[in-house]
């Protein structure tokens, strides 16, 4: 385990090196999992106002699910994006010409030219990494299913995503984080 700033890092993510390969997992993260992704209510409430910006990538079943609401609760009352049904594609997501579950959020962004974590909910943004705001800190973990595809030669998976944990712990942790694995010969 790696504590760098008030972030508890576990030695799993710190050991792995992972760079998603899209065109080989082909957006399956966005497809299984036991119930959708985990959003805050800031979340829900950008994406309540951009539906309309993201609807034209969206099937019409889908804006259908989503325009009766784009939550549902957990058993401890968390807030989950809305599935269809059971590993099938998030509804926000959209399947481009190459078969791949894509996001439609993180593609109106990038064409907007907008930051990503302005509109994508953060824990869809770092998956496989999971990251939770405890009363001690921060902790990442992460979590790699058989789908999950990386390209070759991959960097360690925290510098993977050093973009969006900038975003969130800040640049000079972001450095911090490269210096460690320097040291480590890992970096």
């Amino acid at each position: 385990m790696k504590l760098i700033g008030n972030v508890i890092i576990s030695d799993e993510v710190w050991d792995t090196k992972f760079d998603c390969d899209l065109t080989k997992c082909k957006g399956k993260c966005c497809q299984y999992g036991d119930i959708g992704s985990p959003i805050t209510e800031e979340e829900e409430e950008l994406i309540k106002k951009n539906l309309k910006n993201v609807a034209p990538m969206l099937s019409e079943e889908n804006l259908k699910l989503l325009e009766k609401g784009i939550t549902i609760k957990d058993q401890r009352g968390d807030l989950h994006i809305v599935e269809g049904a059971h590993n099938t594609p998030c509804p926000l997501s959209f399947i481009n010409k190459e078969g791949i579950v894509m996001c439609s959020l993180h593609d109106y962004c990038l064409k907007k030219k907008k930051k990503v974590l302005d509109l994508k909910p953060l824990w869809c943004s770092l998956f496989p990494l999971i990251i939770k705001n405890t009363s001690v800190g921060w902790i990442i973990n992460c979590y790699l299913p058989e789908f999950c595809k990386s390209k070759e030669n991959p960097q360690p998976l925290l510098l993977s995503f050093s973009e969006y944990l900038s975003a969130i712990f800040g640049e000079q942790w972001v450095e911090a984080v490269r210096k460690e694995y320097a040291k480590e010969g890992l970096g």
